[in-house]
């Protein structure tokens, strides 16, 4: 007789568990001096603040990092600065780089791979948006010279492309190192193919993709304006999470609202990414200078005391106690 069990028909197929951990990834804006130095101490300041304040997965280099203006000479003492500290705390580096060239992306690896990091976050080159052929040739050159290291490839429109979830499943296929992606626009569409067809990836998201995502699958949470409070910020991951719907969508109108105030606030663009955060980054520390690498402009003090303002009067959660203690001063 047949046993019964091998008349059953299988079930489906585990979905695939993600290669990262879910969690809150945040970046670290750099400040600089008058004369366009690292304010070094300023710069480790901050990156202990954030990990102190529950964000402990950071990344430099990305847009808001000013990854794009570096210099060979900027980048090999900011990551230099940025591991100490990180590895001082227990908390995972991961370092982003931005560049034309591949050989330069290559060297940037090698160099911060000396020094301890594990993780980097990767954008395609973008002087030519890189065809269907030449995007795999990318990610081989990369990922296979590394095996050893993880990767987040940076998803975003300034490379003259978006790659989709079944790119992003071939991909992954053939690199296991490729572990997570962010994508830090809005588009439903993407954001859902991007879950269903690549569910071996980790998938960051900021305010608003992450709360419709979470209605999809398991997303990471890349942390922006809610970084003005980190526990704040920490609550909303934590509604996404648990899934609860009515939690999000109340942060879904507050976080409305706020972003058109922070439009409001800077004035008319564009501006680079940095213009926005370095306010957040000034938020925490009175100090924190606003000004990005030339030839770009960052927002004005004016606009960071406009928006301090609408957050005292409108938005009072959004701010610490100390920083209301501030205000008040």
């Amino acid at each position: 007789m047949i046993p019964v069990t091998s008349l059953a028909s299988p079930g489906p197929p585990e979905p695939a568990r993600p290669r990262y951990r879910r969690t809150i990834l945040g970046t670290c804006c750099v400040p600089w001096n008058e004369d366009g130095t690292l304010a070094e101490e300023l710069f480790r300041a901050s990156v202990r603040l954030l990990v102190r304040g529950g964000v402990r997965d950071l990344y430099i280099f990305g847009t808001a990092g000013e990854g794009y203006a570096v210099s060979d000479t900027l980048f090999d003492r900011i990551a230099r600065a940025f591991v100490e500290e990180m590895r001082h705390l227990g908390a995972p580096p991961m370092v982003g780089v931005i560049s034309l060239s591949l050989g330069t992306v290559i060297e940037r690896i090698e160099r911060a791979a000396a020094l301890g990091v594990r993780a980097f976050q990767i954008s395609l080159l973008s002087w030519g948006a890189l065809s269907d052929v030449e995007v795999p040739i990318f990610f081989h050159e990369v990922c296979n010279r590394f095996p050893d290291l993880q990767f987040l490839h940076y998803n975003l429109p300034r490379a003259g492309r978006l790659l989709t979830g079944r790119q992003y499943a071939d991909l992954a296929a053939a690199h296991p190192n490729l572990v997570a992606i962010k994508y830090g626009g809005s588009d439903l569409r993407l954001i859902t193919d991007l879950l269903l067809e690549a569910p071996q990836l980790r998938h960051f998201f900021t305010e608003f993709g992450f709360i419709a995502a979470s209605a999809v699958g398991e997303p990471g949470f890349l942390v922006s304006f809610a970084s003005s409070n980190l526990a704040r910020a920490r609550e909303l991951y934590e509604a996404g999470v648990r899934r609860n719907a009515p939690r999000l969508a109340e942060f879904q109108r507050q976080l409305a609202a706020l972003r058109a105030e922070l439009a409001a606030a800077v004035g008319p663009g564009p501006h680079m990414d940095g213009a926005f955060d370095k306010l957040f980054s000034k938020l925490h520390d009175p100090r924190f200078p606003l000004r990005l690498l030339p030839p770009y402009q960052g927002a004005s003090d004016d606009a960071f005391e406009r928006y301090r303002e609408v957050l005292r009067s409108r938005f009072p959660t959004w701010l610490t106690a100390r920083q209301e203690q501030e205000l008040g001063a």
